[in-house]
């Protein structure tokens, strides 16, 4: 399946990395740019992996960080809206497409 990713999660992980490299935690900012790519292949292979919300997406955690994959699927393409922290803004994503 096709995984597209919108302008604003592309942002929203930027944010995350300059927080990190922000804080001096260079090794984390290195590790963090890893894991959503591999999140991305988890869900590419096994779209119905994350955990549906009320709105109709489905929200996958990012291992060793706490943020998850905010993503909408669709019948030929998984379309990721946020990469949310899990414990700042919370929903601050609804409304995106």
């Amino acid at each position: 399946m096709r995984v597209e990713i919108a302008a604003e999660a592309q942002a929203d992980a930027e944010e995350a990395i300059d927080w990190y490299i922000d804080h001096d935690a260079w090794t984390a900012a290195h590790a963090f740019h890893e894991e959503p790519v591999k999140a991305l292949a988890r869900i590419a292979a096994a779209p119905g992996l994350g955990t549906p919300t009320d709105e109709g997406l489905r929200v996958l955690p990012i291992h060793r960080f706490p943020y998850s994959l905010v993503y909408r699927e669709g019948s030929d393409v998984l379309r990721v809206i946020a990469v949310a922290a899990q414990r700042r803004r919370p929903g601050f994503w609804r409304g995106r497409r």
